[in-house]
Formats: structure tokens, sequence, C-alpha cells
């Protein structure tokens, strides 16, 4: 079984294919799972329990970083 909760990953906001914030990307990117799908589980929790998924969604938008840039990243440590 693949282990999603590994310690040498972080979760990040997906600037480069997000449609809102990025956090439904990031999520994906984090548990290697489809964009598309995530974003559906999003939704649909938007029409379950929309309090909590808005709340969620915002604390994840505000308290998340931006992906790093690698290749920024490693011009810098030059």
């Amino acid at each position: 079984m693949k282990d999603i909760f590994r310690e040498d990953r972080e979760i990040y906001l997906d600037p480069d294919h997000k449609k809102l914030g990025g956090v439904c990307a990031g999520v994906a990117n984090y548990f290697d799972l489809p964009r598309f799908w995530v974003r559906i589980a999003a939704i649909v929790g938007l029409f379950i329990q929309p309090p909590a998924i808005l709340i969620a969604y915002g604390l994840a938008y505000l308290i998340l970083d931006e992906e790093p840039d690698m290749v920024s990243d490693y011009l810098d440590d030059r």
C-alpha cells in the first residue's frame, strides 16, 4: 500500500493548476490524486456541508504557501 503521509512531503497551493485558489490542486498533488476528483469531492462537499467546506477551503487558502519554484530556488542558492 502506498504511504500517502510521507514526512518528506509538504502541502502547498498549486498556482500553476489553480481554478479558484489552488487549494484543490495542492491537495491533489499532496495525495497524488487527479485534480478533477478532488475538485468533484469539494463540490459534493459544498452540497452536503457548505459552511464546513467553505471555512476549510478559506483557511487552507490563507494558511498554505504557494509551491516554491524549483528553478528560482536553485538559482538563489548559488
